[in-house]
């Protein structure tokens, strides 16, 4: 292996509008890179999600083989319901490439590469390593993995929150009372006291002060931990970002120190309307190995902040403008990491992951599909705004890191996990399964906490996967801890739940919504294979049609009476609407084999001339090809096969 090699993550970016914006002249990095290099449309892995396709563009591995079947990991003879986020390093059973690099004496450095959380991916040895990215903290769960906790929004106004419940907070500003060292104000000032967070792990108290610094009105606000302004951890104006504030938290796991800050999104002259915004809370511990990168890539490349807040522009808080601000800072960290690490760290492969495209084709991406059901021709050019803008940012970066490379003597592999469809329903899966006798929940209605939903296993026959994606696993009897389905009956059972699933209609055109359901023992049809993972495997795997996502929870419903009496009752809804600019409506889980699904690759480098391929390869192709492109030992694992015509094409 004399020559190094570059890849650069890019999650979501599809090959279609790589080209469109290239040929737009929006994207010219990447335009000089294609001039000189080969580009290959790739089919990824089923269920085609982040963590999955990562893990099998590294290994060359499938997800019966590599352990990452889905979002989620379940792990065999643990409950239905139980699960591992699939992010998780430890979940993965192949071999990678870096584990090869390791093996043959070379040197890795991994930024901010998907499934490499927690530290230790790369020892100091062998190379290093930063960061480990995860998908947005998103509606169903909140999966941080160096968060503590949420972003937040403190408002006058009752906000849409259709994340994690308590986010949104509705808070009364009153005559100021009881201050000291209070800034000079030409209106009275005003206050309201806050949690940060208020949901999710024990926050702090914090008092906030309102007041105008000029005569034309309200616009300033003053936080501080107690009711001296003199003691103030953020002075700030519209347009302004306040420093970051350290504190220690009780996580789940353990005690961390997270840091913070504040963002003013509104503030009205007469102070009746503002919205106060509370970044997510990054932890602000040693995220790299060795523990004293953080500091130096920090210094040049600003705070990590693990993910961008996509939720906080669909829900209304975050304008547009303020969203692509938002998105910006996360490539500019990801260009400027990147470009330190390879300055200087000494390495022989490189790994370099950025999520952003993927976040905002979640949002927007309906808004470009005239084939969505939210399509709406006066909105497109928007949308299309957002999206172009996001991959020039991307571009922009990778125009910075390559800065630091040379094609000379380096392979730079451009690649995405996925595409993406339109999303216009969210089935219940779960409420589906139960009408067709398969599942039996429980809700309490005494709350409206998603949490709050229960399974009856004594009448339970399967339950899916969470967040409901793909996998169905079957209640055995002798397998699993409260089983049922006698052994005998599994088969039977099978063909029940795939007669659910075929059973279940679009709402609106009564077309079936699941493109393919097939038995496990059929799984290599999709290229799972029996290989180290499959215990993972569902005993039903399914995908669905474009326009549809799984939605694994069961809300509370008012039913409202004439004398304005009303009860409450398990939501009776089978599909829940998505919304442009409300929801996702964008989604990565129909059939890996759509055109739209396909993610791509392009390689430049020595020796490589420009070279586009007819035909999509396999995404676990690239493991093995990338391999004997260098000399090293295939990944153990790999099940995809060697590119010869990508090969023969280099001199």
């Amino acid at each position: 292996m004399d020559k190094k090699i570059l890849f650069l993550g890019l999650d979501a970016a599809m090959p279609d509008l790589i080209k469109k914006f290239v040929a737009e002249g929006s994207m010219p990095n990447t335009a000089k890179l294609m001039e000189q290099g080969v580009f290959s449309r790739l089919e990824t892995v089923f269920p085609p999600l982040t963590a999955a396709a990562w893990t099998a563009i590294v290994s060359g591995a499938g997800a019966g083989t590599n352990g990452v079947p889905s979002l989620m990991v379940k792990h065999a003879g643990e409950e239905l319901d139980h699960w591992h986020t699939s992010f998780d390093r430890n979940e993965v059973l192949c071999e990678t490439l870096w584990d090869v690099a390791k093996r043959m004496g070379k040197k890795t450095a991994l930024i901010n590469w998907p499934v490499t959380f927690p530290m230790g991916a790369i020892s100091v040895e062998d190379g290093c390593q930063l960061a480990g990215s995860l998908n947005p903290p998103f509606r169903y769960f909140f999966m941080p993995l160096w968060d503590v906790a949420s972003s937040a929004c403190f408002s006058n106004q009752l906000l849409r929150c259709n994340q994690i419940p308590g986010r949104a907070v509705k808070v009364e500003a009153k005559p100021a009372q009881g201050w000291t060292n209070l800034p000079k104000s030409e209106k009275e000032p005003l206050e309201f006291e806050i949690t940060v967070p208020p949901t999710y792990v024990e926050g702090y108290k914090m008092q906030v002060l309102i007041y105008a610094s000029t005569a034309e009105g309200y616009d300033r606000m003053l936080v501080s931990e107690s009711k001296d302004a003199a003691q103030a951890v953020t002075d700030i104006t519209m347009g302004d970002y306040g420093p970051w504030i350290t504190k220690v938290f009780d996580a789940r796991d353990y005690r961390r120190a997270g840091r913070f800050r504040f963002q003013i999104l509104e503030l009205s002259k007469d102070g009746k309307d503002f919205k106060l915004y509370q970044s997510s809370i990054n932890m602000a511990e040693p995220y790299s190995v060795p523990a004293s990168l953080s500091k130096e890539v920090e210094a040049v490349a600003g705070t990590y902040m693990e993910v961008d807040d996509p939720w906080a522009f669909m829900d209304g808080w975050m304008s547009p403008e303020l969203y692509l601000d938002q998105l910006q800072m996360h490539a500019d960290w990801w260009g400027k990491a990147t470009k330190y690490v390879l300055d200087h760290q000494q390495w022989d492969m490189a790994f370099s992951w950025v999520g952003t495209i993927d976040h905002i084709e979640h949002a927007l991406y309906a808004g470009i599909e005239p084939k969505a059901r939210v399509y709406d021709p006066e909105k497109a050019p928007f949308c299309w705004h957002m999206i172009r803008e996001t991959y020039r940012q991307v571009d922009e970066n990778i125009g910075r890191i390559m800065e630091s490379v040379d094609l000379e003597n380096t392979y730079v592999v451009l690649i995405s996990d996925h595409g993406m469809t339109h999303l216009d329903w969210n089935p219940y899966v779960k409420e589906h399964l139960s009408r067709a006798g398969l599942l039996k929940y429980v809700l309490d209605l005494s709350t409206d906490d998603p949490s709050n939903l229960s399974i009856d296993w004594s009448q339970t026959k399967c339950h899916p996967l969470e967040p409901c994606h793909a996998h169905i696993f079957i209640n055995l009897k002798g397998r699993d801890p409260h089983g049922i389905v006698e052994p005998e009956d599994y088969e039977k059972v099978q063909e029940e739940i795939i007669r659910a699933l075929y059973d279940m209609k679009d709402p609106e055109t009564g077309a079936q919504v699941v493109a393919l359901a097939i038995k496990k023992e059929e799984s290599g049809t999709l290229g799972i294979y029996e290989g180290k993972g499959y215990d993972r495997v569902g005993d039903v795997i399914y995908a669905w049609k474009p326009g549809y996502m799984s939605h694994p929870f069961i809300y509370r419903s008012a039913i409202k009476y004439r004398d304005g009496s009303e009860r409450i009752i398990a939501n009776p809804e089978l599909y829940e609407a998505a919304g442009l600019c409300r929801n996702f409506t964008g989604v990565h889980l129909a059939l890996p084999s759509l055109h739209d699904m396909h993610a791509c690759m392009l390689m430049a480098g020595p020796g490589v001339t420009k070279y586009e391929r007819k035909y999509a390869a396999k995404i676990i192709d690239v493991a093995p090809t990338i391999s004997k492109l260098l000399g090293i030992d295939v990944p153990a694992d790999a099940e995809g096969g060697v590119l010869y015509d990508i090969l023969d094409r280099i001199k």
